[in-house]
């Protein structure tokens, strides 16, 4: 009688292993393979981010429900608690201080040249997929490393820390007026390199990460004259909340995916 049965038969559990950061420290990671896997094929990777300080997801806890989905349509999905994550103490975190998208991006590249040396993983068909924190994440991976990323898309996404919470931002990157921090961090110095597929979507009534940190990469991009997606929900905030909408939601990252990445 339970919710999950009809899809137990389906259900991935995820493998666990270690990466090693350019200083020496260890990086965790956990991939979820497809339901049908076949070591003799090769497989899109979907690399599903946060990244950010204070959250860790490379936990042996129950996951998402995207994932599993994502592995059922024929995805191997790879996520990795890059350094500033949460749980691992001062020394794993202190490397984004005053320099965030800069260590954290150099490890989700870690994480992809280890993918692309797995015989199972098509290097061509990987993309990148997170939200706040994540959709910033996943800017910056295809604007920073676009050889690595072939789509991409950023949720509700940090553009510009001058437009964040200053409560949160100070703590991690000081003051806005002390050396170029921020415009180093920010992601419209690398966006003109952006060679992938790129969705964007936000929430218009985000009160978290406000709706303008999207309408002003929309802005950089249309004068840059650079294709890209974009999907807006009005009088929705940062969680894009409401069961039609999230239905909505993750059909389209789903079907996005599927139409730059996914099985040709």
């Amino acid at each position: 009688d339970h919710p999950l049965s009809p899809y137990l038969r389906n259900w991935r559990y995820p493998e666990f292993g270690e990466l090693e950061a350019s200083d020496g420290q260890t990086l965790y990671y956990k991939m979820t393979k497809p339901s049908d896997f076949d070591a003799e094929k090769k497989y899109p990777v979907l690399v599903y981010v946060y990244g950010g300080p204070g959250a860790q997801r490379v936990t042996k806890s129950w996951g998402s429900e995207f994932v599993q989905y994502m592995a059922q349509q024929g995805f191997i999905v790879f996520t990795l608690d890059n350094r500033g994550s949460a749980n691992r103490g001062k020394s794993f975190e202190a490397p984004i201080y005053k320099n965030m998208g800069g260590p954290e991006i150099e490890d989700q590249v870690t994480g992809v040249e280890y993918l692309t040396n797995l015989p199972f993983v098509d290097a061509e068909r990987i993309g990148i997929y997170g939200h706040s924190y994540g959709g910033y994440m996943s800017l910056l991976a295809m604007f920073k490393a676009p050889e690595h990323f072939k789509a991409g898309v950023a949720g509700a996404p940090v553009t510009d820390w001058r437009l964040y919470d200053t409560h949160y931002t100070e703590r991690f990157m000081g003051m806005p007026d002390e050396g170029n921090a921020y415009e180093n961090s920010s992601v419209f110095p690398y966006s003109k390199d952006l060679k992938g597929d790129l969705l964007i979507y936000h929430g218009m009534a985000d009160d978290n990460v406000l709706f303008t940190h999207s309408t002003k990469l929309y802005k950089q991009l249309q004068d840059n004259a650079q294709s890209f997606e974009m999907m807006n929900y009005p009088g929705k905030k940062h969680s894009i909340n409401g069961r039609n909408t999230k239905i909505h939601l993750y059909s389209m990252i789903a079907q996005f995916f599927q139409q730059t990445i996914g099985e040709q």
